[in-house]
């Protein structure tokens, strides 16, 4: 009688594991795999109010740091406003999740200027151009998957 009771118990318990499982399984989040490989990114930037000055980008692969704090950025970038069309391109980047933040140093002093409250005087911009209320965008509003040879982004400047 104890073996069939011991026997009626591990059959129960061997039902029960397959579903135990599947909600296990089922509660694990989905992570896109980026394949390996590297690619370019053409940035673009638009909405510039003057022409004096330079444009400052840097490209982060994690939050720590973003948007202001480019020395955490692995690729940055300076080019000088003068001329119509501003485009920087970073090759030979990793596949990856990415965010860019341009800055645009009106005087050429080598900082963003801001405001006794912290705004920035001069313009600044990110990639996906989210909307932000208060304080600088998020590096999850602001990222994008680099998965394929070339991409091209266009950052909007905005002059608080």
């Amino acid at each position: 009688m104890k073996r069939s009771l011991w026997l009626f118990i591990v059959a129960l318990l061997a039902m029960q594991l397959p579903a135990v499982s599947q909600i296990a399984n089922a509660a694990e989040p989905e992570v896109a795999e980026i394949p390996a490989g590297s690619g370019s990114i053409t940035i673009r930037i638009t909405g510039l109010r003057s022409s004096d000055g330079n444009l400052s980008l840097a490209l982060f692969n994690a939050k720590k740091g973003f948007p202001g704090k480019y020395e955490r950025a692995v690729r940055k970038a300076q080019i000088s406003v003068a001329g119509s069309q501003h485009v920087v391109v970073f090759d030979d980047v990793p596949y990856g999740t990415y965010a860019v933040a341009v800055q645009h140093d009106e005087n050429a002093n080598g900082k963003l200027d801001a405001n006794f409250l912290g705004m920035p005087k001069e313009g600044v911009g990110t990639s996906n151009n989210p909307k932000s209320k208060f304080g600088p965008p998020s590096f999850d509003d602001a990222s994008f998957v680099l998965d394929k040879k070339a991409m091209e982004l266009t950052i909007n400047l905005r002059y608080l």
